[in-house]
């Protein structure tokens, strides 16, 4: 194991905690996508590094077909997505900013207090992999819960989904590739059923609000 790979592995675990962190206080739903997407190609670089040092060479194929999909194919889908339904591009958020801000460093605290004890029994205990992968599961939550907008609480369940594939490396990196193939199908059918579903709400209720939504209840 070399100091120059940990050193890669702590960058790329703070890139994916930086941009879920950014993602929760932005506006712009567009930026969000990204970041989803700059996350996605982190936890990439994460499996190959993993792959490296600990000797699991699956986790090489694991990365490239999480680069490809989370890194390149869901954005796209996201964004023509935001486009062809013409959903507004500022994010409609339930929380201010400074309050998203405080509960994004509230997830932080949290999973370092419950699972940071637990680092040191992990597959991979190096970079704080499983704390940082609870914090992400938590403010993809967070996003889910916080935000008006169908297609936004989409943005939040993905980043959940990167928190869950996280934890995964941390903990049973050893387990093979077909568990991150079903974790990666998955991801492609919540995407593809999104799509449609947005379409169909769309053109059934003319928005995509949630509190709109919610008000044709009943």
């Amino acid at each position: 194991m070399t100091s120059d790979g940990l050193l890669l592995l702590e960058i790329a675990a703070s890139v994916v905690l930086v941009t879920a962190w950014i993602a929760l206080v932005h506006r712009r739903l567009d930026a969000q996508v990204r970041l989803y997407a700059i996350q996605s190609l982190a936890l990439a670089v994460i499996s190959g590094l993993v792959a490296y040092l600990y000797s699991a060479p699956l986790l090489y194929l694991t990365g490239a077909l999480f680069a490809a999909l989370n890194g390149a194919l869901l954005p796209w889908i996201l964004l023509t997505v935001r486009r062809e339904l013409r959903i507004p591009p500022e994010a409609n958020m339930l929380v201010s900013v400074r309050g998203s801000a405080l509960a994004g460093l509230g997830c932080l605290l949290l999973a370092v207090a419950v699972v940071g004890p637990l680092t040191p029994l992990a597959a991979v205990p190096a970079a704080g992999l499983l704390p940082i992968s609870v914090t992400v599961v938590l403010v993809g939550l967070f996003v889910t819960v916080s935000r008006r907008k169908a297609f936004s609480q989409v943005l939040g369940i993905l980043v959940m989904e990167n928190g869950v594939f996280l934890a995964g490396l941390a903990l049973t990196y050893g387990l093979g590739l077909l568990l991150e193939l079903g974790i990666a199908a998955n991801l492609l059918v919540l995407a593809i059923v999104s799509r449609l579903f947005l379409h169909r709400m769309k053109d059934s209720f003319d928005s995509l609000d949630a509190d709109v939504l919610r008000s044709l209840e009943g």
